[in-house]
């Protein structure tokens, strides 16, 4: 299992009260939603898979990983780290395939922990974490199309902080990334307190 992984946070997560403000230094407990631009390949079980997550840059990564859960509307891989993906999930998506790709790895808004964690045979996927660093995404936005508005793509780049502010910070629409180190504990179904450590 990877103990420490970069993952990414948008401020509505905490705006919309799922969460307070991170700070550095502080325990978190949360599950790891993952989204992939593109369909993850099926890989060969024949090929010895073994589970990772390679850091690629901000919260994305280049992974292989088991599918072990499989549900209507959402599923779950192991990829070193356990993560899920809230979505129907695609045809090559089968309890046992393995499956690679790049993705975006980030805090589970609200889908695991208030919804998907309370089924019969979800499995547990929230993990304690210390938070080791914070960082902003600091480009831009510019208007893509009328009334379109997207971070600067030439501008993009990171600034460190001690803390998020969420309701302040670029104006409410920031983006972050979280460092973070896995704390030795059970992985679990429920999120529990957040508390100083």
């Amino acid at each position: 299992m990877a103990d420490r992984l970069v993952v990414g946070l948008s401020s509505w997560i905490i705006q919309d009260g799922n969460y307070g403000d991170f700070s550095c230094g502080e325990r978190a407990a949360f599950a790891l939603e993952f989204y992939a631009s593109t369909e993850l390949a099926e890989i060969d079980p024949g090929r010895a898979p073994a589970p990772s997550l390679i850091h690629a840059g901000g919260a994305h990564y280049r992974t292989s990983g088991q599918v072990v859960h499989v549900a209507d509307d959402w599923w779950a891989i192991d990829a070193g780290t356990l993560l899920f993906r809230e979505e129907r999930p695609p045809r090559v998506v089968r309890r046992g395939s393995w499956l690679g790709g790049e993705i975006y790895v980030g805090v589970d808004p609200f889908f695991y922990f208030e919804r998907l964690a309370s089924q019969a045979d979800a499995p547990p996927l929230i993990y304690d974490w210390m938070i080791e660093k914070i960082e902003i995404q600091t480009a831009p936005f510019i208007e893509t199309r009328p009334r379109m508005m997207e971070r600067d793509p030439e501008r993009l780049g990171w600034r460190e902080i001690g803390s998020t502010d969420a309701w302040n910070d670029d104006g409410g629409r920031a983006e972050y990334i979280l460092h973070c180190k896995r704390i030795d504990g059970p992985v679990r179904r429920t999120l529990g307190r957040k508390s100083e450590m």
